[in-house]
């Protein structure tokens, strides 16, 4: 059941979103996103820092460097796809060119990966920086945003050995160590963006993969245009979340 707070951030990201049509463009989409953001974020700060939360729940162990969750496939909406490309393409080009290349390389490694084989290959993301640093942080996804863990260990254990891992928490030696408020906030938001996707452009309500699907936005410039006028995405880009058939 939802709670007020999950159904204002619903609404309040449905409605960001919705501004951008009838007549869509690339950069009100951003402006949009970028709010969507705030909001989101807003609210995290605020029930962190909320005196009964915070001795009700233990302390997030994340923090700057710490890279361990960014070896696997993140699902992205059409329009967060669309902003990471937006912020690399203002990049200064002895930042673009690289991260670009970077990407190219990832994307052409992992396309068509199931969920599993990324665990398994333990690929980086490209936007990883050498410091364990998110280069794209302040347009990350939502479901970056919304990953917070209260076990460091356990985050570099999933990357040691996954298989190990859930094989410990399906007999119950382990449990989840990743905090179900923040996640709740950011899957709000982006429930609200799926939400206006919807009604405005209901074939792009699908979840791409993020590297493959930024890779296409940079080499085909058109690209975003076409998904926010009610194009498809092409298969090749969505989650592989399951075993191809």
């Amino acid at each position: 059941m939802l709670s007020a707070s999950d159904e204002f951030l619903i609404e309040a990201a449905r409605e960001e979103l919705s501004r951008c049509w009838p007549k869509p463009t690339i950069d009100r989409l951003c402006a949009a996103l970028d709010a969507v953001f705030s909001v989101a974020e807003a609210s995290w700060a605020s029930r962190r820092t909320n005196l009964t939360y915070m001795l009700s729940s233990p302390a997030p162990a994340c923090k700057a460097g710490c890279g361990w969750c960014c070896h696997q496939q993140v699902g992205v909406s059409v329009p967060e796809a669309i902003r990471v490309a937006v912020h690399i393409q203002s990049l200064p080009v002895d930042q673009r060119a690289p991260m670009a290349a970077r990407l190219a390389q990832v994307a052409g490694r992992t396309q068509g990966m199931t969920t599993d084989d990324r665990a398994h290959a333990r690929v980086a993301c490209p936007f990883l920086g050498t410091e364990g640093r998110c280069m794209i942080y302040a347009v990350r996804p939502l479901r970056c945003r919304g990953l917070h863990s209260i076990d460091v260990d356990f985050c570099i254990a999933c990357f040691d050995d996954i298989e190990a891992m859930r094989a410990k928490l399906a007999a119950g030696q382990l449990k989840p160590v990743f905090l179900d408020t923040p996640q709740a906030i950011f899957d709000s938001a982006l429930a609200g963006v799926l939400k206006a996707l919807s009604k405005a452009a209901p074939k792009a309500v699908v979840s791409l993969e993020l590297a493959v699907a930024v890779n296409a936005l940079l080499e085909q410039p058109r690209l975003a245009e076409r998904w926010l006028a009610g194009a498809r995405p092409d298969r090749t880009l969505h989650l592989q979340a399951e075993i191809p058939v």
